[in-house]
Protein backbone atom coordinates (compact mmCIF):
# COMPACT_ATOMS: atom_id res chain seq x y z
CA UNK A 1 0.00 0.00 0.00
CA UNK A 2 1.45 3.32 -1.08
CA UNK A 3 1.91 6.26 1.61
CA UNK A 4 -0.22 9.47 2.05
CA UNK A 5 1.90 12.07 3.88
CA UNK A 6 -0.23 15.74 4.35
CA UNK A 7 2.36 18.33 5.07
CA UNK A 8 0.72 21.72 6.08
CA UNK A 9 1.47 25.00 7.29
CA UNK A 10 1.38 28.75 6.76
CA UNK A 11 2.81 30.70 4.41
CA UNK A 12 6.63 30.77 4.19
CA UNK A 13 6.67 27.54 6.57
CA UNK A 14 9.29 25.47 4.26
CA UNK A 15 6.51 22.89 3.14
CA UNK A 16 7.11 22.97 -0.13
CA UNK A 17 10.70 22.72 0.55
CA UNK A 18 10.11 19.89 2.31
CA UNK A 19 7.84 18.13 0.00
CA UNK A 20 10.39 18.20 -2.85
CA UNK A 21 13.32 16.92 -0.76
CA UNK A 22 11.25 14.21 0.99
CA UNK A 23 10.03 13.18 -2.32
CA UNK A 24 13.90 12.84 -3.64
CA UNK A 25 14.22 11.00 -0.46
CA UNK A 26 11.35 8.61 -0.73
CA UNK A 27 12.65 7.56 -4.33
CA UNK A 28 10.86 6.47 -7.40
CA UNK A 29 7.32 6.07 -7.18
CA UNK A 30 6.78 9.19 -5.10
CA UNK A 31 4.24 11.74 -6.31
CA UNK A 32 4.12 15.57 -5.09
CA UNK A 33 1.07 17.11 -5.31
CA UNK A 34 1.04 21.15 -4.26
CA UNK A 35 -1.86 22.96 -3.34
CA UNK A 36 -0.45 26.27 -4.98
CA UNK A 37 0.51 24.45 -8.30
CA UNK A 38 -3.22 23.11 -8.95
CA UNK A 39 -5.15 25.91 -6.84
CA UNK A 40 -2.95 28.93 -8.11
CA UNK A 41 -1.50 27.84 -11.83
CA UNK A 42 -3.98 25.35 -12.75
CA UNK A 43 -6.96 26.61 -12.02
CA UNK A 44 -5.78 30.22 -11.42
CA UNK A 45 -8.56 30.38 -8.40
CA UNK A 46 -8.41 32.26 -5.02
CA UNK A 47 -8.40 30.53 -1.65
CA UNK A 48 -11.93 30.17 -1.02
CA UNK A 49 -14.65 27.97 1.00
CA UNK A 50 -16.34 25.34 -1.64
CA UNK A 51 -13.18 26.30 -4.75
CA UNK A 52 -12.85 24.33 -7.51
CA UNK A 53 -9.29 23.06 -6.03
CA UNK A 54 -10.99 21.33 -3.57
CA UNK A 55 -12.08 18.71 -5.53
CA UNK A 56 -8.91 18.92 -7.97
CA UNK A 57 -6.66 18.23 -4.77
CA UNK A 58 -8.71 15.38 -3.42
CA UNK A 59 -8.83 13.35 -7.39
CA UNK A 60 -5.08 14.54 -7.81
CA UNK A 61 -4.28 12.58 -4.86
CA UNK A 62 -6.56 9.79 -5.28
CA UNK A 63 -5.25 8.86 -8.72
CA UNK A 64 -1.95 9.06 -7.20
CA UNK A 65 -2.55 6.81 -4.67
CA UNK A 66 -4.61 4.45 -7.03
CA UNK A 67 -1.64 4.65 -9.37
CA UNK A 68 0.48 2.97 -6.51
CA UNK A 69 2.72 6.41 -5.47
CA UNK A 70 3.56 7.04 -2.25
CA UNK A 71 1.24 11.08 -2.09
CA UNK A 72 2.83 13.79 -0.71
CA UNK A 73 -0.07 16.41 -0.53
CA UNK A 74 1.41 19.91 0.59
CA UNK A 75 -0.11 23.26 1.06
CA UNK A 76 -1.69 25.92 3.97
CA UNK A 77 -4.95 23.97 3.40
CA UNK A 78 -6.54 26.04 5.78
CA UNK A 79 -8.88 23.57 7.71
CA UNK A 80 -12.03 25.32 7.50
CA UNK A 81 -11.85 25.15 3.85
CA UNK A 82 -10.00 21.58 3.53
CA UNK A 83 -10.74 19.94 6.68
CA UNK A 84 -13.56 18.04 5.19
CA UNK A 85 -11.83 17.16 2.32
CA UNK A 86 -8.62 16.04 4.00
CA UNK A 87 -10.35 14.13 6.76
CA UNK A 88 -12.34 12.29 3.96
CA UNK A 89 -9.34 11.51 2.28
CA UNK A 90 -7.20 10.06 5.41
CA UNK A 91 -10.31 7.91 6.35
CA UNK A 92 -11.01 6.47 3.25
CA UNK A 93 -6.76 5.19 2.64
CA UNK A 94 -6.55 1.60 3.88
CA UNK A 95 -2.61 2.49 3.56
CA UNK A 96 -0.62 4.72 5.75
CA UNK A 97 -1.13 7.63 6.74
CA UNK A 98 0.86 10.76 8.12
CA UNK A 99 -0.06 14.08 8.93
CA UNK A 100 2.58 16.94 9.85
CA UNK A 101 1.82 20.37 10.81
CA UNK A 102 4.85 23.05 9.94
CA UNK A 103 4.55 25.34 12.93
CA UNK A 104 6.78 28.43 12.17
CA UNK A 105 5.70 31.66 14.25
CA UNK A 106 4.73 34.89 12.71
CA UNK A 107 7.26 36.69 12.56
CA UNK A 108 9.59 33.89 11.11
CA UNK A 109 7.07 33.74 8.41
CA UNK A 110 7.58 37.40 7.31
CA UNK A 111 11.04 37.49 7.59
CA UNK A 112 11.26 34.24 5.22
CA UNK A 113 8.58 35.78 2.67
CA UNK A 114 11.29 39.03 2.60
CA UNK A 115 13.62 35.68 0.85
CA UNK A 116 11.11 34.73 -1.69
CA UNK A 117 11.24 36.44 -5.41
CA UNK A 118 6.96 36.66 -5.24
CA UNK A 119 6.34 39.74 -2.61
CA UNK A 120 3.18 39.58 -0.59
CA UNK A 121 2.31 43.05 1.81
CA UNK A 122 3.17 42.02 5.48
CA UNK A 123 -0.37 42.94 6.23
CA UNK A 124 -1.69 40.34 4.00
CA UNK A 125 0.33 37.44 5.34
CA UNK A 126 -0.64 38.50 9.05
CA UNK A 127 -4.41 38.13 7.71
CA UNK A 128 -3.73 34.60 6.25
CA UNK A 129 -1.63 33.58 9.31
CA UNK A 130 -3.54 30.64 11.23
CA UNK A 131 -1.38 29.70 14.34
CA UNK A 132 -2.10 25.69 14.62
CA UNK A 133 -4.43 25.17 12.22
CA UNK A 134 -4.97 21.56 13.17
CA UNK A 135 -6.69 19.04 11.92
CA UNK A 136 -7.58 17.00 14.74
CA UNK A 137 -7.06 13.45 13.34
CA UNK A 138 -4.82 10.84 14.82
CA UNK A 139 -1.73 10.59 14.38
CA UNK A 140 -1.13 14.69 12.96
CA UNK A 141 2.07 16.08 14.13
CA UNK A 142 3.23 19.54 14.87
CA UNK A 143 6.44 20.00 13.94
CA UNK A 144 8.55 23.12 14.70
CA UNK A 145 9.32 24.14 11.34
CA UNK A 146 12.04 26.94 12.44
CA UNK A 147 15.28 24.59 12.13
CA UNK A 148 16.81 23.63 8.71
CA UNK A 149 15.29 22.14 6.19
CA UNK A 150 17.45 18.89 6.94
CA UNK A 151 16.57 18.82 10.08
CA UNK A 152 13.03 18.86 9.69
CA UNK A 153 13.11 16.58 6.66
CA UNK A 154 14.80 13.73 9.42
CA UNK A 155 12.37 14.32 11.73
CA UNK A 156 9.48 13.66 9.02
CA UNK A 157 11.33 10.30 7.87
CA UNK A 158 11.77 9.25 10.78
CA UNK A 159 8.35 9.48 11.44
CA UNK A 160 7.38 7.99 8.45
CA UNK A 161 9.59 4.56 8.53
CA UNK A 162 10.94 2.88 5.88
CA UNK A 163 8.72 2.80 2.31
CA UNK A 164 8.43 1.04 -0.46
CA UNK A 165 9.61 1.73 -3.93
CA UNK A 166 8.86 -0.22 -7.19
CA UNK A 167 10.46 -3.29 -7.48
CA UNK A 168 10.36 -4.49 -10.78
CA UNK A 169 12.61 -3.44 -13.78
CA UNK A 170 10.11 -1.49 -15.58
CA UNK A 171 8.74 0.55 -12.99
CA UNK A 172 12.24 1.71 -11.94
CA UNK A 173 12.78 3.07 -15.40
CA UNK A 174 10.13 4.95 -15.32
CA UNK A 175 10.08 6.82 -13.11
CA UNK A 176 12.42 10.20 -13.08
Amino acid sequence: MPALVVLRGNSASGKSALALELQRALGPGTANVGQDHLRRVILREHDVPDGDNITLIAETVRTCLRLGCTTILEGILHAPHYGEMLRELLAEHPGPSHVFYLDVPLDETLRRHELKPMTVPAAKLREWYHPLDLLGVPGEITVDGSPGLQEVLALVLARIGPITTPQSARDRERFL
